[in-house]
């Protein structure tokens, strides 16, 4: 589409940004534009949503969390996503002694990883729903906030997880400032996101703009039954919020007061970030997506970005 916007990037503050596609919501009903900043590449939502912490649990509620993340898996899907956490946690520690940790989000067995590894573990999660389910299944403690507005004092913790929550943020630069004021110095954040630049979500990219908007959904939802109407790649307002490639993704966490230090662009069912126990149910369309994104990541174009930054 390609219009011109007067929409401000929150990554980089230009206001060289423009329309790529007109998106209506079906959680709230609402029109947005799937903006790409210029300056810095990044995707985001326009207008950015004014949810009450109300409207938030209606978001993230029983079905979204259920259908996210591990609460309802089985016990053998529960025991590879254990170890994919405990190699990611071997990574981690290479480059942080074990101390105090906060996990953000309560949806995700890792949150007993790190307790089962000795780590005195904090966890803040902004719905309710996940917070008691957490409670009830594994006796953890939760926080429910959301991180915005999660405080703590300065030189709190030597590890913060942020699992798929980046693109959820309205704000990001201003989190993860809070986020870096919260780590002692030297201390490590993890960030997982879905990767703007994966060959997946490029083919879609380019999909759209050879058939244009009108025969590319009519495509898509023949094929795959997904709504292009409702996501730009992984923009879906107003539950995800921003799509980051690394390089925009290191620049956001670089003025934030972090280096990064290593860098991982894994597939969909890489056995370290992100296993996947059943495709039992996927249809032939789906497995060629993931055989695809699985050779994007042989190249460096993996559909995730998971990130290790250290606070300066």
């Amino acid at each position: 589409m390609g219009e011109p916007s007067l929409a401000i990037c929150k990554v980089c503050e230009s206001r060289n940004t423009q329309v790529m596609a007109v998106l209506q919501s079906e959680v709230d009903g609402k029109e947005y534009r799937a903006m790409k900043c210029r300056s810095c590449g990044v995707l985001f939502a326009f207008p950015m949503p004014e949810l009450s912490f109300g409207s938030l649990q209606e978001v993230y509620g029983a079905d979204y969390t259920e259908d996210m993340r591990e609460m309802s898996a089985s016990e053998a899907a529960l025991e590879v996503h254990r170890a994919a956490n405990n190699r990611q946690m071997d990574i981690v520690e290479r480059h942080v002694q074990k101390g105090e940790a906060l996990n953000v989000g309560a949806m995700s067995g890792a949150i007993k990883v790190l307790e089962e590894r000795g780590w005195k573990l904090r966890l803040v999660e902004v719905s309710n729903y996940a917070a008691e389910t957490a409670r009830k299944r594994w006796g953890f403690d939760v926080t429910v906030s959301r991180i915005e507005d999660f405080n703590s004092p300065a030189h709190s913790f030597d590890f913060v997880r942020l699992g798929h929550v980046i693109e959820h943020l309205t704000d990001p630069k201003s989190t993860l400032q809070r986020i870096a004021l919260m780590l002692r110095p030297n201390g490590v954040l993890q960030v997982e996101t879905d990767n703007a630049h994966g060959l997946r979500t490029q083919v879609e990219f380019l999909v759209r703009r050879l058939l244009g908007e009108r025969l590319s959904e009519r495509l898509v939802k023949a094929l795959t039954n997904k709504n292009l109407r409702k996501r730009y790649g992984r923009l879906i307002p107003p539950v995800h919020l921003y799509s980051f490639s690394q390089k925009n993704l290191t620049r956001l966490l670089e003025d934030a007061g972090f280096e990064v230090i290593r860098v991982f662009k894994p597939a969909w069912g890489d056995p370290t970030w992100f296993p996947l126990t059943d495709q039992s149910d996927f249809s032939a369309v789906e497995r060629i997506f993931i055989r695809l994104d699985q050779l994007g990541a042989r190249f460096g174009f993996g559909d995730v970005i998971a990130v290790l930054a250290r606070r300066r």
